[in-house]
């Protein structure tokens, strides 16, 4: 009777805290999601994303102390197939070392791009003795969507799986499945494989718009910027590869080359944007007075900002350059777990420039860059002031300057800026 009394009293204390470990779930879920995005914010630096990664660590931890009621909640979180859930389930099984829980959160994991993300992003975070075991099964899996899912996690960690690449990039069925031969493309660019320069050369002629990106953009990785002159319709055409495009063409593009290109992307007007992120990739002084003029616009003011942050480094903030932003904007997505708006304007946190102090501030100053020369946040580039970046930047600033890195360094991989940030 004891005996039954003691386990009614358990359960009933178990019931009690479910409250506790379903917003345990909510939060780690939300919080990576806020995470996810601040990793392209222009307003989040290491400082932020170490935060957050705390919280979503801390959430995890409480997660753990009962493991069987948290697993049936993050089982019912799993029905909703988004990735920060995904995420939080995948933590949740691998650090349980439970092979059925491993089992069901790949299952949910794979169900779609968002999902694989989330799955991705767990396997990356987790300490390797808990997914190298695992990493080298998918890779010798029949399924290829396991192998892809393996090589993205390589990527995100910058591991290297050894022998069985070179098996991967030959077989047929690989070769064939263009989002797995892709993943593989990128991946001899991402962590410099040199020796895979063959499987390079081997594809160049896929007709696969994205097998074809990834081909020239890893070659351009690996030192051979002459690869670049293929990136030219990728930076010319709206799409999910044209920031990227643009980011690496112009870091390696002679100057004088590289304004032809941006007269070309110019001649259409709905490329407005992306001629003013080129400008500010390339770092050539000259068109600074233009981009002054675009912060006139209200459609272009903040772009044309950060791109001449990105040439002058000169800070808006710290030299209160900026002026109030309209009072109907709406910042996106907020610290609220039970709002689902996680949507986010790609300027919305970028700074309104106060356009006649800018003016009267490069009037000042301009002087001291020399137009036709490069410059990255105002210094030369060199990789002290790239680490220094990396180091410090906000996100945009720590992506833009390790792939500038990578580009000058032929045998240096590309750092991941959006990896788990170890304190």
């Amino acid at each position: 009777m004891k005996l039954l009394d003691a386990f009614r009293a358990k359960k009933k204390t178990t019931e009690a805290f479910r409250d506790v470990y379903e917003q345990h779930v909510t939060d780690a879920s939300f919080l990576w999601v806020l995470r996810s995005i601040g990793l392209n914010q222009p307003h989040y630096f290491s400082a932020d994303i170490v935060d957050l990664e705390r919280r979503i660590d801390a959430n995890l931890d409480g997660l753990m102390n009962s493991l069987d009621i948290s697993w049936e909640i993050c089982l019912e979180a799993l029905s909703f197939e988004q990735p920060g859930e995904v995420f939080t389930a995948a933590v949740v099984a691998f650090r349980s070392r439970d092979v059925e829980k491993i089992k069901a959160v790949m299952l949910a994991g794979l169900a779609n791009e968002a999902t694989i993300k989330g799955l991705t992003s767990a396997m990356g975070w987790l300490p390797g003795n808990l997914v190298h075991g695992w990493v080298q099964k998918f890779l010798g899996s029949k399924d290829l969507i396991h192998k892809y899912l393996a090589v993205a996690v390589c990527s995100v960690r910058r591991e290297n799986p050894g022998d069985i690449l070179t098996s991967l990039l030959q077989r047929e069925d690989c070769i064939a499945h263009k989002k797995l031969r892709s993943r593989l493309l990128r991946f001899i660019g991402e962590l410099k494989l040199h020796n895979f320069q063959w499987a390079l050369d081997e594809a160049y002629d896929d007709d696969d718009p994205e097998v074809k990106f990834w081909v020239n953009w890893s070659t351009v990785l690996l030192g051979d910027h002459s690869a670049v002159d293929q990136l030219q319709d990728y930076v010319e055409t709206s799409g999910p590869l044209q920031r990227l495009a643009i980011q690496t063409a112009f870091r390696v593009l002679p100057v004088a080359t590289a304004r032809q290109w941006i007269s070309r992307l110019a001649a259409d007007p709905e490329q407005a944007r992306a001629v003013i992120q080129a400008t500010g990739v390339l770092g050539d002084p000259h068109p600074v007075p233009w981009l002054i003029e675009k912060m006139r616009k209200m459609e272009t003011a903040k772009i044309a900002a950060e791109a001449f942050v990105m040439i002058t480094g000169i800070s808006l903030e710290r030299y209160e350059l900026t002026i109030d932003g309209p009072d109907e904007i709406t910042v996106v997505p907020n610290d609220d777990p039970n709002d689902d708006n996680v949507s986010l304007d790609e300027d919305e946190n970028l700074p309104f420039p106060d356009v006649d102090k800018v003016a009267y501030t490069w009037q000042k100053h301009g002087g001291k860059y020399l137009a036709g020369n490069r410059y990255f946040m105002g210094s030369a580039i060199n990789p002290q002031t790239l680490h220094t970046k990396i180091k410090d930047g906000s996100q945009r600033q720590r992506q833009a300057a390790a792939l500038q890195l990578a580009l000058i360094e032929p045998e240096t991989m590309l750092i991941n800026t959006r990896e788990k940030i170890v304190v």
